[in-house]
């Protein structure tokens, strides 16, 4: 058999839900090579001539950022002098074509591409079309087996490999296994793939178009608060390596077993929690931001940061007026006008807890207390008071929330800033946004300053 002939081996799945028209098309299930399948694809096009339009079926301009982040990603390190590197490996594949209407040469992305941490890489299969293919469906006394052999000459002017789904994956692939290959060159690694046969002729890609379409656009993509549900589970007993991990798991605790918002956070996708009350994933990174100021404060274990957190949230909303004990409600929904236990609001005040920390430090106060409880929901009720946040000590309703415009652009912003100046006791609901913002920033300053000098 000639060198250039390949064989794979292959599952042939049965589709039920086909119609008669497409009923004979082919196509089946296997693990291809990547380096080869850059040579089959948009490497080196077939002999005996290149052929730069073999890859502008229904492929998309490349995003590459996302293709070195995720090489970074199966590396499971920072990939440095990313252009260079980009340069290095795809140049022959891609600088023939940089003189067409949008593209550049070599891309011009950052230096340092960072990765998330993840113990098992591993990708969903890719979708590819060939032309010129052919499909050797095993038979055992004359019963297909739904199993066979994909065989091609890859030499073959007529072969035509086109990818429906997954080059932004493939790349990312070849660039992890570049760099890996200059330490092991033995290296290899097999994509898991979807292969349609003939589905279209060559340069007819009406049928992948609409396959595309249908993954890509029509399937939804999962809410980022339920994939944050699903981290701590992920990590099973391994402790939290970094400040992300850490968030996730407080996060979660804050969802299930302690402190006001036990089964209130809400998680969309699956209708988890209350309408109105903060999402996971928003909760998740409000607290990522500030585990270093309770570290530096001696909050520093799992226990004790959630058991804070807590505290504060709760100061919070016993504060604001509009505590809502969710075992009272009968559907999971708050009053209409509290818009206390919304996102933007408990993100703002989860950036107050330096301020919350300095006010318990300097009154001596030990920082998880029923003491320092009491001290907190006076402390903020006394900053939502200066701020105008309060109507008969009563936080201000949805309308009025809005009118004040913390809900549109930039609202998050000023309404923190109200946050901050109100911190030692002046009125400044009166006050102007640029005034606020300077005084926000002079108290915070201040605040540095003090844990700097413990």
């Amino acid at each position: 058999m000639s060198d250039s002939i390949q064989e794979i081996s292959v599952i042939v799945p049965e589709n039920p839900f086909l119609s008669k028209e497409y009923a004979e098309y082919k196509h089946c299930l296997c693990a291809l090579p990547v380096a080869k399948l850059m040579q089959w694809w948009p490497g080196t096009p077939h002999v005996p001539h290149r052929n730069a339009d073999k890859v502008k079926a229904i492929q998309r301009f490349l995003d590459w950022k996302r293709v070195a982040q995720i090489a970074a990603y199966l590396l499971q390190c920072e990939i440095v002098d990313t252009s260079a590197k980009l340069d290095k490996y795809f140049n022959n594949i891609y600088e023939p074509r940089k003189n067409e209407p949008g593209r550049e040469w070599p891309p011009k992305i950052s230096k340092v591409i960072g990765f998330e941490r993840s113990e098992y890489r591993v990708f969903s299969n890719i979708l590819v079309h060939i032309n010129g293919a052919e499909l050797k469906e095993k038979e055992i006394n004359g019963e297909k087996k739904r199993a066979g052999m994909l065989s091609f000459d890859e030499e073959d002017p007529k072969l035509f490999f086109s990818v429906i789904d997954g080059q932004h994956r493939i790349n990312g692939a070849y660039l992890a296994l570049k760099i890996l290959q200059e330490k092991n060159p033995d290296a290899t690694w097999d994509l898991p793939a979807e292969v349609f046969l003939d589905l279209d002729p060559v340069g007819q890609p009406r049928l992948q178009a609409q396959i595309f379409i249908d993954v890509n656009f029509y399937q939804k993509k999962v809410d980022r608060s339920l994939v944050a549900d699903l981290f701590p589970t992920a990590r099973g007993a391994r402790k939290s390596l970094d400040d992300k991990e850490r968030a996730q798991d407080i996060g979660r605790r804050l969802m299930l077993e302690t402190g006001p918002l036990v089964g209130m956070i809400q998680i969309p996708g699956i209708k988890f929690g209350f309408k109105d009350v903060i999402t996971l994933a928003t909760l998740n990174n409000a607290i990522e931001d500030i585990l270093e100021v309770l570290r530096i404060n001696g909050i520093d274990n799992i226990n004790s940061q959630t058991e804070f957190l807590s505290q504060c949230l709760n100061s919070w909303l016993q504060a604001s007026g509009r505590f809502e004990n969710p075992e009272s409600h009968e559907k999971k929904e708050l009053s209409p006008a509290n818009v206390a236990y919304q996102g933007r609001v408990l993100v703002s005040v989860l950036a107050l807890i330096p301020a919350l920390i300095w006010k318990l430090r300097t009154k001596k106060v030990v920082l998880i207390s029923d003491k320092a409880s009491e001290m907190l929901i006076s402390f903020l009720k006394s900053i939502a008071q200066n701020a105008g946040l309060l109507d008969n000590g009563i936080f201000i309703d949805k309308n009025k929330f809005k009118k004040r415009d913390f809900l549109g652009s930039g609202g998050i912003a000023r309404f923190r800033d109200l946050l901050w100046a109100s911190i030692k006791g002046r009125k400044t609901a009166r006050l102007k946004p640029e005034r606020v913002s300077k005084i926000a920033e002079e108290n915070k300053s201040s605040v540095n300053k003090y844990f700097s000098n413990k």
